[in-house]
């Protein structure tokens, strides 16, 4: 069997697929790139190699752990070695406008966006958007961080002359329509090996900031209501959708092998996909709760060993 590596930049992330892994009397191993070097020259060792590379790395003091990342990942594709979740996905990762135009061009709907760098195109941009209210958020983000529902143009120039104001690691924001939505909740669909694995109900009534790993989610136990729900649900509302088979074959024609997508129906019963996380997380309190038979990080380590057997 060969060996496996894990590419990451978050050991907290690592927890559940180590355990998988473990469990099943496999040591796979590291590799942390936050800093370091790539020889070109150099003969990567051999292996299988998983990319749990994040667009928000630099929230953890990591700014240019995506940049080494895909220069790892052309070295290793260079030398043929299997990376799942290669140069396409690690492309996309760090780019939102990048993965709209992807997704369109496999006919999937998804929000009316702009894309704008400075201060000034933005608000030129917005005040040609002429939708209201919008969502403006960077086109590198990561973890829903950054995204701001904007209701005016004032709203939006009070905001970039705030101290409040960051400018996005790219310098480009993206100006999107906001979807109006009879529930307070999108929908992550989950697929490993390409494939569909589960949807995932996420409620959004606290904000955007929608990581599903158990170290991103707030316990009920300090939820400030008085109704303790819990914000991520495994659902089956859309398991037959058309779009889940359309997401399979965007997964294939864009070679990315391990995804959540992200998507929200409109009060026109459409469909429109806003977010590709190809770094994608779970939630073992909602994996419990639906009674699942093997986790996703399961299914992943199991998927990794297939390959490297």
């Amino acid at each position: 069997m060969q060996d496996i590596y894990i590419i990451h930049e978050n050991e907290e992330w690592l927890i559940p697929l180590k355990k998988a892994f473990s469990d099943r009397n496999i040591d796979a191993k590291e590799w942390f790139l936050n800093e370091g070097q790539v020889d070109l020259n150099a003969e990567p060792p051999a292996g299988v190699f998983y990319n749990r590379m994040s667009a928000s790395s630099h929230t953890r003091g990591n700014r240019f752990a995506p940049e080494l990342t895909r220069a790892t990942i052309n070295w290793l594709e260079l030398h043929n070695r299997k990376v799942f979740n290669g140069s396409r996905a690690i492309y996309y990762e760090v780019d939102k406008f990048s993965q709209y135009c992807a997704l369109q061009q496999n006919g999937i709907l998804t929000p009316k966006t702009v894309a704008v760098i400075g201060k000034s195109p933005l608000v030129a941009a917005a005040k040609e958007f002429a939708q209201l209210p919008f969502i403006i958020k960077p086109n590198r983000g990561g973890k829903g961080l950054g995204v701001k529902l904007i209701r005016s143009i004032a709203e939006l120039e009070n905001f970039l002359s705030s101290s409040e104001y960051e400018e996005p690691l790219d310098g480009t924001w993206l100006i999107q329509e906001y979807i109006q939505s009879e529930q307070s909740y999108i929908t992550r669909a989950e697929f490993v090996g390409g494939k569909f694995l589960y949807t995932v109900k996420v409620n959004t009534e606290s904000g955007f900031e929608l990581c599903p790993a158990d170290v991103c989610d707030i316990s009920d136990a300090f939820c400030p209501t008085t109704k303790q729900t819990s914000k991520f649900e495994i659902i089956h509302h859309y398991d037959a959708h058309p779009l889940i088979a359309q997401l399979e074959l965007f997964l294939e024609n864009t070679k990315i092998d391990i995804a959540g997508i992200e998507f929200i129906e409109n009060q026109q019963g459409e469909l429109l996909v806003y977010d590709i996380n190809t770094n994608t997380n779970y939630n073992s309190a909602a994996e419990k709760k639906a009674k699942r038979a093997i986790t996703a990080m399961e299914s992943i380590a199991e998927l990794l060993i297939s390959s490297a057997t």
